[in-house]
């Protein structure tokens, strides 16, 4: 066999050359034939067992061919008496058993470039259906195949319908001898490339569904036998439902009841086997034996709420197509899960049964995002819209309040969480089903990430508002070493916060260049506020920030109240739908940064007494530098317009190419604009409690002196930014004026260092600080010594710099006049924008 599917394209070390089934309608049976390469040994380790499943209550497997082709020639690996049948139960973790059983047959000497070829027919459906046929296949996979074969015949007086599904290719249909034959053949089927992170309704294969069902009708006249109603309930049913009848006062609480009794008293387990994946069982059965799966659990409710004279029904869904069913065909297989529907006082009410410790009203219950439901009433004839009671119904609030005793000291923390609707459900079942014991390791824990040296201080509490639905859990810890000093700064620490909580509910992408929509969590809705009761009053500006997004909002805002020195940092975040589709990815991306760039907060504080504490921002220390830093621009330009002639004996002319040790100034002039600007930014020149500190007799750290000295070295660092810039300019188009600049450059430089130094030396200040260094200054030295002889004495640096911005025009000898011809210019000239070289 030859494939066109080259090994590059390949996953796991192996692909499909022909994928084959075939329906046989009337007989009840489908017929399987398949082809795969192995192209490496991983391939080898992945595709070297062959199983196949079926269910034993009504399907019987014949295994017909296995054969391996190697070079050319066939090895027949089909020997029954190594097959080995066993039930894996994969729904067990989900607490299904579906007795569904799987015939191994491990494959022997199987190689790199075999092709392994294999076929087998399932005969026998699920009764329950009643002979109506109905499926769904893919016409296109996650790995290239060479030919694809999907053919069903059936009988021709049955209709079937098919609706395609991201794909073009229609059947062949053929009438002949009774039956009509509908046909798939495909060829060089490419590979579907899947995005991560898709939400789970979105299918990316291409593909076809198939069913003889005409309407929703049908299957809900098909459903409706077996989700008996009129079932007389057994005595210990009836005795549950008449003390509901006895114990509360209102319909609305008899709902509730009822509700609770299934949700948290009847577990979940399914036993689908056969029939009963489908059919459920008895309402006295389930009670009495207090387990079942959700149609089990449905139809019991149903049930005891018709007996308490409450319209209820039981309703299929899916719950993970979710609204995408109303775009598929009729058929059972478009729904596996099932909820309850109840008309109470002229109001739709959505429960689901399988939800445990649900709290709240009758018309407070959180219903999940199953969007379309088909009911299973008399009435019924088609889907009906599933409307939560109320939109997005959970939410999470969280206070976080710091307690500070004084900078630098142990802080105690104190966390009150709030989670309402089905957040609340969530985590009052967290709760039952969890030691408190883990419950506090995993909460310390969360919180060491950010605080390594955090403890806990007291048990976690918790508080259940069963009737509203609100559940509160409240911690208290004490950290220790909050405040870490930054590196490279004496004296000066920092505390970060951050809303580590909100942060934990944004869904950050994997793939951002996408072909396919990308699934969010949904609903969400936090709100993180953080307080800080500070221990001395502090300077903060209000700040506000606010991001809107098709799929979500986000807005922080940082306030201050000076009675308590309350520093309060408030967050809000909502996911507003559960997808973004991929033309709105880069609006979201760009958002999304914005977002997680404002979160948290940070507090600088310098110990050290020259500088103070406090973090109040200088304005007139800003008036100052934009003052020196428009008069180093002035400067510049008319340094830009220095313009000497090139050295003597060096010409005009072509200039050399900046190279040799050259290179080692031009990296130099590259850094040296950023770090002076770092060097501005990140020092405290605006810090105007340093300067209060300085200038204020009244303060332990009085010294104008050095306040003067602060004040020019923030003046002349602004000045080399600048200088250092317009040598890069000038550097780089090689201007005649670059020798001179340079040396005053490394001159300035070094006399900018020296003098720093014997200032602060001369001043004998009574507290520590961070002071230039004799090894800076000498250093700095060394570097004009070096470079300024360079640039006045090399060959290298007048061939190069020889370039001038006005450079003097060349006269002309004297050339003899030659007449020149007249030439006629057109009235217009039309002159197009679009040239051609």
């Amino acid at each position: 066999m030859q494939t066109n599917v080259a090994p590059e394209d390949v996953n796991d070390g192996y692909h499909y050359l022909q994928r084959s089934i075939q329906w046989e309608v009337a007989r009840e049976e489908a017929y399987f034939h398949n082809t795969y390469k192995i192209t490496t040994e991983e391939g080898v380790q992945n595709s070297s067992e062959l199983q196949l499943s079926f269910d034993p209550n009504h399907e019987k497997l014949y295994l017909h061919k296995v054969t391996v082709w190697r070079n050319g020639k066939s090895i027949d690996k089909l020997d029954l008496s190594k097959v080995k049948v066993i039930q894996r139960e994969q729904g067990l973790e989900q607490r299904i058993f579906d007795e569904s059983l799987t015939a191994l047959l491990v494959l022997e000497d199987i190689r790199v470039g075999d092709l392994v070829e294999y076929a087998w027919s399932i005969k026998g459906r699920n009764p329950v259906f009643e002979g109506k046929f109905f499926t769904s296949f893919y016409l296109q996979f996650y790995d290239p195949v060479d030919e694809l074969l999907v053919h069903i015949l059936m009988p021709e007086q049955r209709k079937l319908h098919y609706k395609l599904h991201k794909t073009e290719h229609k059947p062949t249909v053929v009438t002949a001898n009774g039956n009509t034959s509908y046909t798939w053949h495909l060829t060089n089927l490419p590979a579907t490339t899947v995005d991560s992170d898709v939400p789970g309704w979105y299918d990316p294969f291409p593909g076809a569904m198939v069913s003889e069902y005409n309407s929703w009708k049908e299957v809900v006249d098909w459903a409706l036998p077996m989700y008996e109603l009129n079932e007389t309930p057994s005595k210990a049913l009836q005795a549950v439902i008449d003390s509901i009848r006895t114990t509360a006062r209102t319909k609305e609480e008899w709902l509730v009841s009822a509700l609770r009794f299934v949700q948290d008293e009847v577990r979940y387990l399914g036993m689908e086997a056969g029939i009963g994946g489908y059919k459920p069982r008895s309402p006295s059965q389930v009670f009495a034996q207090r387990f079942g799966d959700c149609k089990d659990k449905s139809l019991l409710l149903a049930t005891m709420l018709k007996h308490l004279g409450i319209e209820a029904y039981p309703a299929l869904v899916n719950s993970n197509s979710k609204g995408q069913v109303k775009n598929g065909l009729p058929s059972p297989y478009a729904f596996n899960h099932c909820i309850v529907q109840v008309n109470l006082r002229g109001s739709r009410l959505w429960y689901d049964p399988t939800i445990s410790k649900q709290r709240g009203t009758s018309h407070s219950n959180y219903i999940p995002d199953y969007q379309q439901a088909l009911v299973l009433s008399p009435s019924s004839k088609g889907l009906t819209e599933v409307v939560p009671p109320i939109a997005n119904n959970g939410g999470i609030k969280v206070l976080e309040t710091f307690l500070f005793n004084d900078v630098g000291g142990a802080v105690t923390l104190q966390v009150k969480t709030e989670y309402t609707g089905w957040e609340a459900d969530m985590q009052r079942s967290r709760f039952a089903t969890t030691s408190l014991k883990e419950i506090q390791k995993a909460y310390l824990n969360f919180y060491a990430n950010n605080f390594p040296d955090i403890e806990m201080t007291q048990p976690v509490d918790f508080i259940d508002y069963e009737q509203g639905n609100k559940f509160t859990i409240l911690e208290e810890y004490s950290i220790e070493n909050l405040w870490e000093e930054l590196e490279g700064i004496n004296g000066q620490v920092r505390a970060t916060f951050f809303p580590k909580v909100l942060r934990d509910y944004i869904n950050t992408p994997r793939t951002s260049k996408r072909t396919m929509p990308m699934g969010l969590s949904y609903p969400v809705n936090v709100e993180h506020e953080i307080q800080l009761f500070l221990p001395e009053p502090w300077p903060v500006n209000l700040e506000v920030k606010e991001v809107k997004d098709d799929a979500f909002t986000y807005k922080s805002v940082v306030s201050y109240a000076s009675t308590g020195n309350l520093l309060t940092l408030h967050y809000t975040y909502s996911i507003l739908q559960d997808h973004v589709l991929p033309e709105n990815m880069s609006a979201f991306m760009r958002n999304q940064k914005i977002m997680l760039d404002d979160m948290g907060y940070s507090l600088n504080y310098n110990t050290s007494t020259a500088v103070g504490g406090g973090s109040g921002f200088s304005w007139i220390m800003l008036v100052v530098a934009l003052l020196a830093l428009g008069a180093a621009i002035y400067g510049g330009y008319r340094l830009y317009h220095y313009d000497p002639n090139p050295a003597p004996g060096f010409s005009l002319g072509e200039a050399e190419t900046i190279g040799g040790w050259l290179l080692v100034p031009l990296i130099v002039l590259f850094v040296t604009p950023l770090g002076g600007l770092i060097i501005v930014l990140r020092s405290n020149y605006f810090n105007q409690t340093m300067w209060e500190n300085l200038v204020l007799p009244s303060s332990q750290t009085f010294a104008p002196e050095l306040a003067g000295l602060v004040l020019v070295e923030l003046i002349l660092n602004i000045g080399f930014v600048v200088f250092s810039v317009l040598l890069l300019i000038l550097f780089l188009k090689k201007r005649s004026s670059v020798p001179e600049l340079m040396k005053a450059f490394y001159v300035a430089n070094a006399l900018f260092v020296i003098g720093e130094y014997v200032a602060l030396e001369s001043m004998h200040l009574p507290f520590e600080m961070d002071k230039t260094s004799p090894s800076q200054a000498v250093r700095a030295v060394i570097l004009a010594a070096i470079w300024v002889p360079y640039f006045h004495l090399s060959h290298r640096v007048k061939d190069t710099f020889v370039k001038m911005l006005q450079p003097p025009l060349e006269v002309e000898p004297d050339q003899p006049v030659i007449d020149q011809p007249v030439i006629e210019i057109a009235d217009e000239v039309e002159v197009s924008n679009n040239s051609m070289v």
